[in-house]
């Protein structure tokens, strides 16, 4: 063969212990063993910037705005006038950003545990935040998002959003995931009040966490919908999970989400409209019927248990 051939460097993002998805990238921009994670920051030619945390892809450059606007337009479009909105996790800043485009929102929480995260993506990710740590709205604190809710004292929030990393029984977040966590969330909403958050892995061959965290929503909220988007960078459809004591995401018609974006956000969204809306909610029948078969129910002393990707 004739030519020279890059020298990418790669890293491995394991969906399963035989099963990975190769990233090629041009160099390491930030690289940190932080007291809670492995923070990289790499520049890929093909995602442009990728941020991710022990090894696992948490957004892209090219295609974050999926991933963003899928897990939090539904719930804040659905609530009719979302004023006071908690963001747990989330350290890109870029759920954030998408909170902070509805015009209604006076103040927006955000609960993260490492500061590190945000400190980096503020310096190398400033356009997944685009200003939204800057914005009067914002009050930013760090720490266990489940203790700094507990002991959260203010009005009870409309919409209350959770960008966590997956509840692995060894990882940092699995506490954020029980039911005893949920019945906590729903004690700090409004009788409107929904929750959105990211709920893992969701296709016919990886969808047991996902259907475990729905099983445990189902024990504490009367109204739970799970709902998928393909994001790129990931390789694979990603599931979310909406729960709500008295709003239904599948009862709100295309023209309604249309007419609320209109008139309620600043800015133009790139993936999420009424259209957009309908097919997130309406997922293919192998998948319902995985779902519909229940799963265990996550709680404080009994956590879900997967080996983390790529281990045996």
């Amino acid at each position: 063969m004739s030519g020279s051939v890059p020298r990418w460097q790669w890293f491995h993002d394991y969906f399963a212990p035989t099963e990975v998805h190769l990233h090629g990238y041009k160099r390491m921009l930030f690289q940190k063993e932080t007291p809670y994670q492995l923070l990289e920051i790499v520049d890929s030619p093909y995602f442009g910037r990728m941020l991710i945390l022990d090894g696992d892809v948490q957004s892209s450059e090219k295609d974050e705005y999926i991933y963003h606007e899928a897990l939090v337009q539904p719930a804040m479009v659905l609530h009719p006038n979302p004023r006071r909105v908690l963001v747990m996790g989330g350290g890109e800043g870029a759920t954030l950003r998408e909170v902070l485009r509805h015009k209604t929102v006076e103040k927006a929480l955000m609960f993260d545990l490492d500061p590190e995260v945000v400190n980096a993506c503020r310096e190398l990710l400033p356009e997944w935040s685009a200003g939204a740590f800057d914005d009067p709205r914002t009050e930013l604190h760090f720490g266990d998002a489940r203790a700094l809710l507990f002991n959260y004292q203010g009005e009870p929030f409309d919409v209350i959003i959770s960008d966590l990393t997956d509840p692995f029984q060894e990882g940092p977040s699995y506490l954020l995931f029980t039911r005893e966590f949920f019945q906590l969330v729903r004690e700090k909403l409004s009788p409107q009040g929904v929750l959105a958050l990211q709920a893992s892995l969701l296709r016919n061959l990886t969808y047991e966490m996902h259907r475990a965290i729905c099983a445990t929503l189902k024990e504490v909220f009367p109204i739970v919908h799970s709902y998928f988007a393909y994001v790129q960078a990931f390789d694979t459809t990603w599931g979310f999970a909406l729960a709500s004591n008295s709003l239904d995401p599948r009862e709100i018609s295309p023209q309604e989400i249309d007419r609320r974006i209109s008139f309620r956000i600043s800015g133009e969204l790139k993936y999420y409209d009424g259209e957009t809306h309908i097919s997130l909610f309406h997922l293919p029948k192998d998948i319902r019927t995985l779902i519909s078969q229940g799963g265990p129910i996550i709680e404080d002393k009994k956590p879900f248990w997967l080996p983390r990707k790529g281990n045996e």
